[in-house]
């Protein structure tokens, strides 16, 4: 398991050994809401065409725009200070969480044949998930469904252990120190707000809990209180609610639980926690535990492993606060490696004399190639894809939120079991 201050021999792009490009020319600004394909960028430079997808101003923006953020500053990054043989042309779209606007640039980018994409969440992964195999293009994203693991949509990769496997983590924790209690998912009524709930309930009833509210309680992304979701819960006799959501609707629910003087427990999954709302709401998140597989901004920064870097360099480029946590927080550690992935494969296609690194398929082969990558130390461990098993990590760490701050308390390693890969046997 890596350290988190250091980086596998194949990664290549420290600065410190970098081959600047000379003539560069840097990505473009972008635009913030859905249009043409002309105006992805203020400025096209020659390169692989790596297009992207974002959520900037639709239902999981919150959590989306620091995500993009991070990952096109790695982008940025590579391009001026890295030593990829190839520039990569990021042009990028906000989506604003519409499927059918996922679906049109998607095809409008497929037709200059990109080797890979930049996505963002369920709803734009799951839907192109099909496409993105028939055309043999890599699809990095910040879903973690583990829908995505079908051995039919092989081109899908993502950096993260799958959003059920945190959900079964939490539920380690909660078998371990309370194996009497009560547990009951809530979640969005989208694809990904539903995708951890059947399997983690499985699971759940296999480490002796109860289950509470079947297939979970549904609390919209949207939320504007959660009181009577609480209710619910409260009713059913549940002790721990385990929430996949996004930042915003995570407060609104602790908010509910704070103002009803509830003694259930939350505990958050991949979006609900970061250290903008800790920070904002310390009091109601107080207790709060949450699990991930990339390191906390707040990790980096004070133990600098190499991914610091890129990091330190981006918001001092962009003139951007390192108190600022609306950007400066987990999800921003979170898009930097999604970059960091594809082009440590990018790399490794370029290295290699039968590889083609704008082929989208030799790309996918290359990413089964990587060799103890943790994307310069901003990984809790290292990935492991393997062709029949695309599971990055059967890693989480946990954090608990105390006086403000996300702490990390302990890593939980899984097991990696094939029956948590489709088709499920639960």
């Amino acid at each position: 398991m890596s350290n988190g201050n250091s980086r596998s021999e194949t990664s290549r792009y420290n600065r410190r050994s970098f081959l600047a490009a000379t003539g560069t020319a840097a990505v473009g600004a972008g635009v913030s809401t859905a249009g043409c394909i002309d105006a992805l960028t203020s400025e096209e430079i020659e390169g692989i065409l790596i297009p992207g997808l974002y959520d900037l101003s639709g239902g999981t923006a919150d959590v989306g725009e620091p995500t993009a953020i991070g990952s096109r500053d790695a982008m940025k990054w590579i391009n001026e200070n890295g030593d990829l043989e190839n520039n990569l042309d990021h042009r990028w779209i906000d989506y604003e969480y519409e499927e059918s606007e996922a679906q049109e640039h998607y095809d409008e980018y497929i037709g200059d044949d990109p080797p890979a994409i930049i996505g963002w969440g369920t709803a734009d992964t799951e839907l192109l998930a099909g496409d993105a195999a028939a055309d043999e293009v890599v699809y990095i994203s910040a879903s973690y469904s583990d829908e995505l693991l079908d051995p039919d949509t092989d081109y899908n990769f993502f950096t993260n252990l799958d959003y059920t496997s945190k959900a079964r983590a939490h539920i380690d924790w909660i078998a371990d120190n309370d194996p009497d209690a009560t547990i009951a998912f809530i979640r969005n009524g989208t694809a990904f707000g539903t995708t951890p709930v059947a399997g983690g309930e499985a699971y759940a009833e296999e480490q002796g809990l109860d289950v509470a509210e079947e297939g979970g309680i549904e609390l919209a992304l949207d939320a504007s209180d959660a009181d009577t979701e609480v209710s619910s819960a409260e009713n059913a006799g549940v002790d721990y609610l385990i929430h996949q959501n996004t930042g915003a609707p995570m407060e609104v629910l602790m908010n509910s639980v704070d103002s009803r003087g509830s003694d259930i427990d939350v505990m958050g999954l991949t979006w609900t926690v970061d250290e903008y709302r800790a920070a904002q709401n310390d009091d109601i998140f107080e207790g709060v535990r949450y699990v991930n597989s990339n390191i906390s901004f707040t990790e980096a920064r004070e133990d600098e492993p190499d991914g610091w870097e890129i990091i330190e360099d981006s918001f001092e480029r962009e003139d951007r606060d390192m108190d600022d946590l609306e950007v400066a927080n987990i999800n921003y550690v979170r898009g930097v490696t999604h970059t960091l992935l594809l082009a440590e494969a990018i790399s490794l296609a370029e290295e290699d004399d039968d590889l083609d690194p704008y082929d989208g398929s030799d790309v996918r082969e290359a990413m089964l190639m990587l060799d103890d990558f943790d994307a310069w130390g901003l990984l809790v461990d290292t990935v492991d894809f393997q062709d029949d098993d695309r599971r990055p990590t059967m890693t989480g760490r946990m954090y608990v939120v105390e006086d403000g701050d996300l702490n990390p308390e302990e890593d939980i390693e899984l097991p990696r079991d094939e029956g948590w890969i489709p088709p499920f046997d639960f």
